[in-house]
């Protein structure tokens, strides 16, 4: 009964947010409400987040790149993740260093909110509009796949609240997807330029991660900053992990019927042919042409003077 009253509850809702998408009239306002069900908070969407955290785990054979874990171990060290979202990459972490502490800010509630191990506190807030800390409050800062939730113009501010918020001597880590010179099959391609396309209606900065490290460069107190890449080959002669990858792209893709009016509307098709698209064409696709997804992380340390 409760299960039922619950899911019908869910109904209702989504319906509502599919009737306020239909009334939206500009390009623009149309644009920022997909963006709302980019990264969906539905139970499907945050199981993907688990998985693709586990994911990049795996390629990266890390949960981070910059120098740190040494002091994470030893304890007391104090780790914020921007946009955590679920919280994955968070309660990941505690698990592992019993003796820090770990701090998680998203403008959504996909966090947990009761049950969290006592090393690990979330809040909602949105990094655009400022940070609630002050300032060399962590020793390790960390921001991961917001490439398309942000406006160029707030980039900028982004990088200098996650700078502002590190101690002298901690490091801040960006972490995304390459979107240029990535080897994809036409369907997919087709798909995710469709995608990015949003973004620069909205005036995102779809090639941000090319530009990171310039934008790091220009704060005084940021001393070297360093990049590593990692690839998985999705699709045809993959691994097991291209394989998770590969089922991951497809669930995104058909799972969220606002998403699937946006994209069926931006490729000028029906639902209909857009859901034969991803469950028939884009899966034959996988099956006989492969396609890259690379992810790059860059981290610097903040200077001690």
């Amino acid at each position: 009964m409760g299960n039922k009253n619950s899911r019908s509850k869910h109904e209702r809702s989504l319906i509502k947010n599919i009737q306020e998408f239909n009334q939206i009239e500009s390009d623009q306002e149309r644009h920022e409400k997909f963006l709302g069900y980019y990264f969906s908070t539905s139970t499907d969407s945050i199981d993907r987040f688990h998985v693709f955290h586990f994911l990049r785990q795996y390629i990266f054979q890390s949960n981070f790149s910059s120098p740190v874990e040494e002091n994470l171990i030893r304890g007391g060290y104090k780790v914020l993740d921007v946009g955590c979202g679920p919280g994955t990459w968070l309660l990941d972490l505690s698990s592992k260093y019993e003796s820090s502490y770990f701090f998680g800010v998203d403008s959504e509630l996909m966090f947990p909110q009761e049950i969290k191990p006592n090393n690990v506190e979330f809040f909602k807030a949105d990094v655009s509009a400022g940070l609630l800390f002050g300032d060399n409050e962590f020793d390790f800062t960390h921001i991961e796949l917001m490439r398309l939730i942000y406006t160029s113009d707030k980039w900028d501010f982004i990088l200098s609240e996650l700078i502002r918020v590190t101690k002298p001597g901690g490091y801040i880590e960006v972490a995304d997807r390459r979107n240029e010179n990535v080897e994809r099959a036409p369907i997919l391609r087709k798909l995710m330029d469709t995608i990015n396309e949003s973004g620069l209606k909205r005036n995102v900065d779809i090639n941000l991660i090319y530009s990171l490290e310039s934008k790091f460069e220009l704060h005084p107190n940021i001393g070297n900053v360093h990049q590593i890449e990692k690839k998985i080959i999705v699709g045809l002669n993959s691994d097991k992990i291209g394989l998770v990858s590969r089922e991951l792209a497809l669930a995104f893709l058909k799972s969220e019927p606002i998403l699937i009016k946006f994209l069926s509307e931006e490729l000028g098709v029906s639902e209909e042919e857009y859901k034969k698209l991803i469950e028939k064409d884009l899966v034959e696709e996988f099956e006989q042409v492969y396609s890259e997804s690379i992810y790059v992380r860059i981290w610097a340390q903040k200077q001690l003077t």
